[in-house]
């Protein structure tokens, strides 16, 4: 753990209460920290941004098992690292699936049956796409089918990089979601691969 950061208790206490101005100053007082924990761990910029951001969002959400008297630091240090640690896993976790697909399957020509499945798959995939809000809808088809990093669509669409990460991780939130629920958790990661 990097040097330790003292948040003042009563910035504490009206980040417990919900006041998103305290959440900002913490937010400005630890970001920088944050980031680098997390990047030193996962190298890789856009990456590390969508954690911090996660990081945060975690902070936001469980702000009523704070406790003012309890220094912040460490509770969103140790966050950070488990989602850095969770990236790693699942990161690894696709990949051993991918891998796995790509060692059962041929991808020769699909037969009627894997064309059907394909298709399934994609009308599927593009069905959640569309019930995703429209500004989620445009930065996720922006990112997968247009290939644009976070900064251009960030320039396109006049919004900051943050809120096109916070855009992405909302999206792909909802696509898992859907696909678990529709029981195709393993071709979740496929459709992702997949460019989408």
């Amino acid at each position: 753990m990097s040097a330790r950061i003292e948040v003042a208790a009563e910035l504490i206490a009206h980040l417990k209460k919900g006041k998103e101005a305290a959440f900002r100053k913490i937010y400005e007082q630890l970001h920088r920290a944050v980031y680098r924990t997390i990047y030193t761990l996962v190298k890789d910029s856009e990456k590390t941004e969508e954690l911090v951001q996660e990081a945060f969002v975690a902070l936001w959400t469980n702000r009523s098992r704070l406790h003012e008297d309890q220094p912040l630091y460490p509770y969103i240090y140790l966050t950070a690292k488990r989602l850095a640690i969770d990236h790693f896993r699942n990161t690894l976790r696709e990949a051993r699936a991918i891998d796995h697909l790509k060692n059962t399957t041929t991808f020769v020509t699909l037969n009627t049956e894997e064309s059907i499945a394909a298709a399934d798959l994609q009308r599927f995939t593009e069905e959640t796409v569309k019930r995703l809000p429209s500004q989620q809808q445009t930065v996720f088809m922006m990112s997968r089918h247009e290939g644009l990093s976070y900064d251009e669509i960030a320039q396109r669409l006049h919004i900051s990089p943050n809120t096109v990460r916070n855009h992405m991780v909302c999206a792909l939130r909802a696509l898992k979601l859907h696909f678990i629920r529709g029981g195709f958790v393993s071709l979740f990661v496929v459709a992702l691969a997949g460019g989408w």
